[in-house]
């Protein structure tokens, strides 16, 4: 978890972090092997450019040409000259190579003691003309001379190095990321298109591009939302055709019944009938909130609770007393103002239904819109509190003969999800009753 916040949680930003640990453990991997030859590359470079500078100038002193003189350049009588061994070691081979390629005969060099001489001590006296080589020559017939050069060497002063490294590090990380969110682009749009799932009627399908895995898994989610469109819209054309079919049948058992005799008979197959009108007018309707389009109206909760209660109190005038509101001015949603009126008519008449008691509809605004539905009878069994709003569930079995169709939940379920809201339910706690909420997403 650590390592996730430093380097950040997407994928690009991963890699782009794990390409500048590479770039810095790269650089210290060199840092440590060139630290081992340090001497040796410090004495190279010293020796090259002793080289370089000093024969012209040994060579004009034994023929006795006049030398320009400058700061970096020193040339002046040995007298009681002497190299200290803390600070110059005497190079007898480089005096020799000198020698050969001046036709100097006595000639004696001093460098800088590499192995008190490091890179920073180089660096820095480069920047100031360089460090100094000592020569003692003994011109034919002449007094001895000491010799003072500076010697520039060719290196890149360590701020530009570390300038450059830096660089380095920042457009290969910029590069990596650039081209790691290329390549995972795909995966956003899956990831987008499996969340519009059950938001349209219509599944989406991705465009198949990228690397292969990726081409892979695109192409077996265009496959799967293309059965899976299939099979509703068979399940929507079973549901249509049922409809349909089921209405002519029942409207000639409406008329057949009134040719019954008996009162008592005719009032429980009109009852039978009026069932069964109601389980095909849910089922009609949980076939069309499918094919909603989705809520684009800012609609106040008090005012759908408003609706949905006088409706029911219309129906059932009893139900005007065990009725509770509480509002909340401040909630407001986008809605289909009618399907959410029907779900919180249906939420309504279930804790109606289904008790005795009082029913309290309370609005919430804080922290997200939502409506709540409690009552105080026996409560709903552990399954029904996991999943509500399974279709032909019912809370009890004395609820299978009340003249529920056991769909009133699921269109509530349905119209939650149509609207991007949770309807969730739970049994109070010390005390029986149950309480249904449903909840709008905030803003």
């Amino acid at each position: 978890m650590v390592g996730r916040k430093l380097v950040g949680s997407t994928l690009a930003m991963q890699v782009g972090g794990l390409a500048i640990l590479a770039v810095i453990l790269s650089n210290i991997l060199t840092v440590v092997f060139f630290f081992g030859d340090r001497n040796e590359i410090i004495r190279t470079i010293v020796n090259s450019e002793t080289i370089a500078r000093l024969t012209p100038v040994v060579a004009a002193l034994e023929q006795g040409e006049a030398l320009r003189l400058d700061e970096t350049l020193t040339v002046r009588p040995a007298g009681n000259w002497k190299a200290d061994p803390r600070i110059w070691q005497e190079a007898p081979i480089l005096a020799g190579q000198i020698m050969s390629n001046s036709g100097s005969k006595d000639l004696r060099v001093f460098t800088p003691r590499v192995s008190t001489f490091t890179f920073s001590d180089l660096f820095q006296q480069v920047q100031h003309g360089g460090p100094q080589v000592a020569a003692i020559l003994r011109p034919l017939n002449q007094a001895p001379l000491v010799i003072l050069v500076r010697i520039q060497p060719d290196l890149p002063p360590p701020l530009a190095a570390l300038i450059a490294t830096l660089i380095s590090g920042v457009l290969i990380t910029f590069g990596t990321s650039f081209l790691i969110g290329r390549m995972t682009q795909p995966l956003t749009t899956l990831a987008a298109a499996s969340e519009r799932i059950g938001q349209s009627a219509q599944i989406e399908r991705v465009p198949v591009r990228g690397p292969l895995e990726l081409q892979i898994a695109a192409g077996a989610f265009n496959r799967m939302a293309q059965r899976i469109s299939q099979l509703l819209d068979r399940q929507r054309a079973t549901l249509w055709a049922l409809g349909h079919d089921l209405r002519t049948p029942v409207t000639a058992m409406r008329i057949r019944l009134e040719l019954v005799e008996d009162e008592e008979s005719r009032n429980r197959l009109r009852e039978s009938v009026h069932e069964i009108e109601r389980v095909v007018e849910d089922a009609l309707f949980l076939a069309r909130s499918e094919l909603a389009a989705p809520p684009t109206q800012l609609a106040s909760l008090d005012e759908l609770v408003e609706r949905a209660v006088t409706g029911l109190k219309e129906a059932d005038p009893a139900a005007r007393s065990r009725l509770a509101i509480l509002k909340d001015p401040r909630a407001k949603v986008l809605a289909r103002p009618n399907d959410v009126v029907r779900a919180i008519r249906n939420l309504v008449h279930n804790a109606l239904r289904h008790t005795s008691g009082p029913v309290q509809v309370r609005v919430l605004a804080e922290p997200n819109p939502a409506i709540e539905v409690g009552d105080w009878g026996e409560g709903l069994p552990a399954e029904v509190l996991q999943a509500p709003g399974e279709p032909f569930v019912r809370g009890d079995q004395a609820r299978s003969a009340d003249g529920s169709t056991g769909l009133g939940l699921a269109i509530v379920r349905s119209i939650a999800e149509s609207h991007r809201a949770q309807l969730s339910a739970e049994n109070r706690r010390g005390e029986t009753g149950t309480i249904m909420r449903l909840v709008f997403e905030a803003g």
